[in-house]
């Protein structure tokens, strides 16, 4: 019966790469408003966007992961930092992504490939002046990891069913002979 433990955490583990790579665990995250109502997306990467006001002046958000507070935001200076590697043609995610949550006066897809891995951000700025970000990488090795990690789990729980068993059964045997 122990033995399904770790069987229950590869079931698992492959369970959450199937959601992940389905874009399910993505969804649209809100960067906040630039300090001047945004006109139009300027350019990025997938750590950073940046928005052009309407006097002109271009801001830019660093934001790493699903962190990012709506205070990210800050005046940049020309010529605007963007990872070399960023693409703006081609989408790593295929399919039908949920809509952004409002109407969008502009937007920017960029994706990076790299030999282990490969990150896509889609940003929209909407007509309330709000930028939002939506993200999705394959993460290889992430992948790998999570593989090893439920089965890795299920055999621990497994060792530690087994110790607390093998106790209570010790102590109640103590328990039986001195009496």
């Amino acid at each position: 019966m122990l033995v399904l433990l770790p069987c229950l955490g590869l079931m698992g583990s492959v369970g959450y790469i199937w959601a992940r790579q389905a874009g399910a665990l993505s969804h649209w995250r809100s960067l906040g408003v630039p300090p001047d109502r945004g006109v139009d997306i300027v350019t990025g990467d997938t750590d950073v966007v940046y928005v052009r006001t309407a006097a002109g002046s271009i801001y830019g958000c660093r934001h790493r992961g699903t962190g990012a507070a709506d205070n990210c935001w800050y005046k940049a200076q020309e010529p605007l930092s963007v990872d070399p590697e960023a693409t703006f043609d081609k989408r790593l995610y295929q399919s039908e992504v949920e809509p952004p949550p409002g109407t969008v006066a502009d937007r920017l897809e960029v994706t990076i490939w790299l030999a282990e891995d490969a990150f896509e951000t889609r940003y929209v700025l909407l007509e309330d002046g709000t930028v939002w970000k939506w993200e999705y990488d394959v993460g290889s090795y992430w992948n790998l990891l999570i593989l090893i990690i439920g089965p890795a789990a299920g055999l621990a729980l497994a060792i530690v069913v087994v110790v607390v068993l093998g106790a209570a059964l010790a102590l109640r045997l103590r328990t039986v002979r001195s009496a």
